[in-house]
């Protein structure tokens, strides 16, 4: 960008594209490859307006809420939590969303006994194109027809889009977010999520479209970075309310897992979706002012799978931070990384002093099972290619280990 306000994206009165922290100390400035956008993109979609919580403030929910007292003793006891992770899959196109839901329960199905996952983790985009009610039944429960565990979320870009009206007549009465809210957000979780089709899954209770996940051996907050295709937009009060539970959940459990989950990634070396400059000032900027981060950053919104590490110095010394997009859950056409040096870039790949691609899979739809303990947290990506109503034993494609440092 240069170095004039209208490069950034702004005009006259209230008019703007992206906002820009001149004084923020980005980990992806001159990056041998490019991993967030470098040009003004206009929006296709104003900031879409948040829904009324059905929770209270803070907007936490216990794992409690999900299972039974025995089997939240159980993973006490055994001193691990698994949960499975997933992003972008209600794409009705074609039949990837259903060829991922295969994988996952074949992996829950052979779960060793007492290692079953106890949730799915879903990083947004459950339904496609514009998150419709009508479509919730094809694209989310009938997805899912013989997985066990219950699956959670946050919200993507698309669970909130507007009507497009190149697409046809708008419905004058839809409202932002308002198919993940009456099925993320219902007020009766016993109440079955779709009547056409045979699933037996029912609605989920979270809080709020921003919430904080708490359980056992780790803590998630999820954030929702609204509408846009190109930069997460958060605002406030939401931006208060982050920070508020980072500092909460270094007081609560110095040593617990703190995972953040944020749909639109802060890095990505996609030549379609670029990392998030906004995702990764507002991640950044809360970090450093709280003094708390994370041991683990998720996303979704870039349809395959990236490993980033980032390096962030303090005076205490150094500490590494994985940044996992993960995007490969079911939409249709899968993303492609840029070319470095005229051919795909190498694994790993040194981007800048404090950044780093460790690795990546643009070319297979797939999941990440995390085991969570005290000591650590192991995520392992499985992948497959896509072979239509065939669905192949996953493979173990890359694993890493987070050990569990104070987080701040």
């Amino acid at each position: 960008m240069g170095q004039f306000a209208f490069a950034h994206g702004r005009g006259a009165g209230n008019r703007r594209g992206l906002a820009s922290a001149t004084s923020f100390q980005s980990h992806a400035l001159n990056s041998v490859l490019p991993v967030q956008g470098s040009a003004f993109v206009p929006q296709h979609f104003p900031f879409q307006p948040l829904p009324i919580p059905t929770g209270s403030p803070p907007f936490r929910f216990d794992l409690s809420k999900l299972l039974t007292a025995s089997a939240i003793s159980q993973i006490t006891q055994s001193g691990k939590l698994v949960f499975h992770s997933i992003g972008d899959t209600g794409d009705d196109r074609g039949t990837q969303m259903d060829f991922v839901a295969s994988m996952i329960t074949q992996d829950y199905d052979a779960s060793a006994a007492g290692e079953a996952p106890a949730f799915c983790y879903h990083l947004g985009d459950v339904v496609y194109f514009a998150g419709d009610i009508d479509d919730y039944g094809e694209c989310s429960y009938d997805t899912y027809p013989e997985y066990p565990g219950l699956i959670v979320a946050i919200a993507g870009n698309h669970d909130c889009q507007p009507d497009d009206p190149q697409d046809g007549p708008v419905d004058p009465n839809k409202k932002p977010l308002d198919g993940w809210c009456q099925n993320f957000m219902s007020t009766d979780p016993t109440r079955l999520g779709s009547l056409k089709t045979n699933s037996s899954r029912t609605q989920m209770d979270l809080p709020n479209v921003y919430w904080t996940f708490t359980t056992p051996f780790a803590t998630i907050i999820g954030l929702f970075s609204n509408v846009s295709e190109t930069e997460a937009q958060v605002q406030e009060p939401q931006v208060s309310w982050f920070k508020g539970e980072l500092t909460a959940a270094a007081a609560d459990d110095k040593n617990k897992a703190l995972i953040v989950a944020i749909h639109h990634p802060p890095y990505s070396g996609d030549d379609e979706h670029a990392g998030s400059t906004a995702a990764e000032a507002l991640l950044f900027e809360a970090f450093r002012e709280t003094g708390v981060y994370p041991h683990l950053i998720l996303s979704g919104h870039v349809h395959n799978y990236q490993r980033f590490t980032v390096t962030e110095q303090q005076a205490k010394g150094a500490i590494e931070i994985p940044c996992v997009v993960l995007g490969n859950g079911g939409y249709t056409k899968l993303g492609t990384l840029r070319q470095y040096q005229g051919g795909p870039p190498p694994q790993p790949l040194t981007l800048t002093p404090t950044l780093s691609l460790e690795k990546y899979d643009d070319a297979n739809f797939g999941f990440v099972r995390f085991e969570v303990t005290q000591e650590a947290i192991v995520g392992e990506y499985y992948s497959a290619p896509f072979l239509g109503s065939t669905v192949p034993k996953a493979v173990l494609v890359d694993t890493f280990t987070i050990a569990l440092r104070p987080v701040s």
